[in-house]
């Protein structure tokens, strides 16, 4: 079995090209999926009420990711805090995820669509890395699509390590400079290579 790191800042691609590899194959293991529902847990719900206040909670007790968002996008202490609650438990699914596909003896490719995976150097939960990159503007457009605003859009891009650092610890680079299927192509060229 090999895992397969698909990283990249926010609207680069990068679960694109990880829909790309499920499709020929891969199991795929989201990590923003795999954070939103830790989100729904008590135990970290209770840990970022402490950490942050009622003001990120709907009426109902749950996260309010949207309301999260502004506050750590727009403060880094904010955001620190939160990666140091979140990103542990982020990682350790995944470990826990990966170990039991490996127990399964799948004998496959596994991808962890992981944003943030090299942001901060190399990473233990991948043999190997593909970082999507696309220019900025490109990104800022396709998070307007989300319904986020101008200024929410320029902060999480800019709350994100820039791609010439990330690379430095990727044995891959798809960039995203044009269309939707010109990254398709590129997805399954890469495919064929690291499966060859």
């Amino acid at each position: 079995m090999i895992v397969i790191g698909v990283a990249g800042g926010i609207a680069s691609g990068k679960s694109t090209a990880a829909r790309v590899f499920e499709r020929l194959g891969a199991r795929v293991l989201d990590a923003d999926a795999i954070g939103h529902d830790l989100l729904r847990t008590e135990g970290m719900r209770d840990d970022i009420r402490s950490a942050f206040g009622e003001d990120v909670l709907t009426a109902e007790g749950d996260v309010d990711r949207r309301a999260l968002g502004r506050l750590v996008f727009g403060d880094e202490q904010a955001r620190q805090r939160l990666n140091r609650l979140v990103r542990p438990a982020i990682r350790a699914e995944i470990r826990h995820r990966i170990a039991g596909i490996r127990s399964e003896g799948y004998d496959g490719v596994v991808v962890v669509d992981a944003p943030l995976l090299v942001d901060t150097g190399p990473t233990d939960l991948a043999d190997r890395v593909i970082l999507v990159t696309a220019p900025a503007s490109t990104r800022k457009e396709r998070i307007l699509l989300r319904g986020l605003t101008g200024p929410e859009a320029e902060a999480r891009i800019a709350a994100q390590e820039p791609d010439a650092k990330q690379a430095r610890w990727a044995d891959f680079i798809l960039e995203n400079d044009g269309t939707r299927d010109e990254l398709i192509e590129k997805a399954e060229a890469l495919w064929k290579r690291l499966v060859s």
